[in-house]
């Protein structure tokens, strides 16, 4: 028998980017453990890491190139018939419409350096149309941007330091392992768990404290809080005066925001509010940790402001176990892949990728005619179902690179089988941890499946474009990525992940910051250039919230969340996932499943003007009346396809999603 184990890491869109060990026996894969070697995840893997034992051989997997019939279903044909198809209708279009009558959307459904690639072949096409923003955090991620200058923060590891930790919209007991792990460590160690979520989640079940405000109104807590925090004298002037810019008209903000309206608009009662403000002003050191969650409506820039002002206010930035935690973007150092062929005369044009379905029909000058995916599941994840498909009946190709048939390759008139993240070596950072790691060849891919760069190299081939980018040593163009004075770290890369950041483990330790006047920036001019909000972080309602006229109605606010065994649609059609995954429902509140005739296990209908889903009901009376619930992510049939509902809306910078503004009515079925 021959054995081996090869050390890897998982590239999916997590926080975690766990290390792994592979064994491999006779050319399969027979066990995935962690990697010790990761600090940040410590030997561990979460379920889903481990089912890539079943993901890489599943019978499913696809093995050979498809196109659609005229009757509409797939059938399997030659790469060399589906690249020379592909080849001929993008060679017409570009001829008769321009390289912008193209669109290449690729997705975070795995990631790697190597996806910079695709270059080779987009810009000597004369450019492509793309997507920008994301569906995911770019509002959180440009708040704190504006607010400390640069996306990092402690080492996870220093969380165990932390003695008061408050989560804001943040589920770690099932997006985030790892560090759920530390925070109960922390906790074992005295530390105060505090949770704002309107859900009851497996993170609040362990919570010392729970609030549980209306959706969209985390902006006015955060200022709220900050008016008890500076009313009671818990601020710490000094660091304000000597590190902060713009206190005075912050301080003249939250003054607008008593406990009293607070507690109106947040649906809190005023006395948590107080509680929570003091508690955590006087926690030493504390931890704000805030998650995606709130930061899905059309305020949400604003909101993270107001919510990453907390630490700077109280002086908790710059030690260990203390600060403001929402990423950590300190393994993104590497350069693009060398011997891109120059970009100089493309063509650009971009779209918010919230809105792609109205793009897809919509965009003029050239309309849109083609369209590339990859790493990435639209028809499922994107708002607006119904608008995306109307806007894929339109085109006259389009190719889905994918190593299932998903709910959007079903569409493509061409699937291409994508490798899986065991056949092709690569380099994958992190957004939690500060650790960059070498994803390491362990398997050849399956007889009939390409790698993407593979994929790429044909397609400048057959349009007569250079190839020199694909045709270097692999390993040497992963060296040539790393940044300068770390060449030599590949081979280090090899027996252990590395931080190449030099940042340390104390975020802002000394007190300098990356925002243009070197301080904490309460007031940001930029914001306001570049954004058009107010320079200080105000609370506007959200269009669609529970004061808007739409809430009339539709009284309720759909919610669709996270689940620990799936990322978005990946992983859910893989038996062993299915065993032991909760089932797709709809939670709903006691009194507001009575009122509407509703009872457990009943299948309701979610509505609104944009469409209609169907789901099983779940009584839970740990959700906020007037809120509900369905998991995202639809990935097998019988799931419900929440996204016929969810509004393109997008944030107010960073170009997000707006995912929880969402107003619906529910009826039985």
């Amino acid at each position: 028998m021959n054995r081996r184990i090869v050390r890897t890491v998982c590239p999916r869109n997590c926080y975690c980017t766990c290390g792994m060990l592979v064994t491999v026996e006779d050319g399969r894969i027979v066990r995935i453990e962690g990697d010790p070697e990761n600090p940040a995840t410590a030997g561990e893997v979460c379920l889903k890491g481990l089912s890539y034992v079943e993901r890489v051989s599943h019978p499913d997997r696809l093995t050979s190139p498809l196109r659609r019939k005229k009757n509409g279903e797939l059938e399997s044909v030659s790469w060399d018939e589906a690249l020379d198809r592909i080849v001929a209708a993008l060679w017409a279009i570009r001829k008769e419409s321009g390289p912008l009558a193209v669109l290449h959307y690729e997705g975070s459904g795995s990631h790697g350096a190597l996806s910079g690639l695709a270059e080779a072949f987009w810009n000597p096409y004369g450019g492509v149309t793309r997507p920008h923003g994301d569906l995911c955090w770019p509002a959180g991620l440009e708040a704190t941007r504006l607010t400390y200058g640069a996306n990092w923060h402690n080492h996870p590891i220093l969380t165990r330091d932390s003695r008061f930790i408050l989560l804001w919209g943040h589920n770690p007991a099932e997006t985030n392992i790892h560090q759920w792990r530390l925070i109960l460590e922390a906790q074992e160690e005295g530390a105060t768990l505090a949770v704002v979520d309107p859900r009851s989640t497996d993170s609040t079940d362990a919570a010392d404290v729970h609030l549980q405000p209306r959706p969209g109104t985390d902006g006015a807590l955060a200022l709220g809080m900050a008016q008890v925090i500076v009313a009671e004298g818990l601020h710490d002037a000094d660091f304000l005066r000597d590190h902060a810019l713009g206190v005075e008209p912050y301080l003249e903000c939250i003054s607008a925001f008593p406990l009293e309206r607070t507690s109106s608009i947040t649906g809190l009662e005023a006395e948590e509010i107080r509680t929570l403000a003091r508690a955590y002003a006087r926690g030493n050191p504390a931890l704000l940790v805030a998650g995606f969650g709130l930061q899905r409506h059309r305020h949400a820039g604003q909101a993270m402001r107001a919510v990453a002002l907390l630490p700077a206010l109280t002086g908790k930035l710059g030690i260990p176990g203390g600060g403001w935690q929402y990423a950590n973007l300190s393994s993104h150092c590497l350069g693009p892949p060398p011997l891109l062929p120059s970009s100089e005369g493309t063509q650009t044009r971009s779209f918010p990728t919230s809105r792609l379905g109205r793009s897809l029909q919509h965009l003029r000058d050239p309309p849109l005619r083609a369209a590339w995916f990859e790493k990435a599941n639209p028809v499922s994840q994107h708002p607006r179902t119904k608008e995306v498909i109307r806007g894929f009946a339109g085109l006259e190709l389009v190719v889905v690179v994918d190593q299932f048939l998903t709910d959007t390759a079903r569409l493509a008139h061409y699937v291409l089988p994508a490798k899986s993240l065991f056949e092709e070596e690569d380099l994958v950072t992190a957004y939690w941890h500060p650790y960059l790691q070498l994803r390491q060849k362990v398997l050849d891919a399956p007889v009939g499946v390409n790698t993407e760069t593979q994929i790429w190299r044909e397609l400048c081939l057959r349009f007569g474009f250079t190839t020199e980018a694909f045709d270097m040593d692999p390993m040497e163009r992963l060296r040539a990525m790393l940044p300068e004075g770390h060449e030599d770290a590949l081979e280090g890369l090899r027996e252990r992940p590395m931080d190449l950041s030099n940042r340390g483990e104390v975020a802002w330790e000394d007190h300098e910051f990356e925002t243009p006047s070197g301080r904490v920036e309460f007031t940001s001019e930029a914001a306001t250039q570049l954004w058009g909000v107010d320079s200080v972080p105000s609370y506007e309602a959200p269009p669609e919230g529970y004061e808007s006229e739409l809430a009339n109605r539709y009284p309720l606010q759909l919610l669709t969340c996270k689940t620990r065994e799936r990322i978005h649609s990946q992983f859910g059609n893989l038996d062993g996932i299915r065993e032991v995954e909760r089932p797709r429902v709809l939670d709903i509140h006691p009194e507001d499943a009575t009122s509407r005739g509703l009872e457990e296990g009943d299948v309701a209908r979610i509505w609104n003007g944009r469409g209609s889903a169907e789901a099983p009901v779940h009584i839970n009376p740990g959700l906020r009346k007037g809120v509900i619930h369905v998991l995202e992510g639809r990935c097998v049939p019988d799931d419900p396809w929440v996204n016929l509902v969810t509004g393109d809306g997008i944030t107010d910078m960073g170009y997000g999603a707006t995912f929880y503004e969402c107003r619906v009515e529910v009826e039985p079925a």
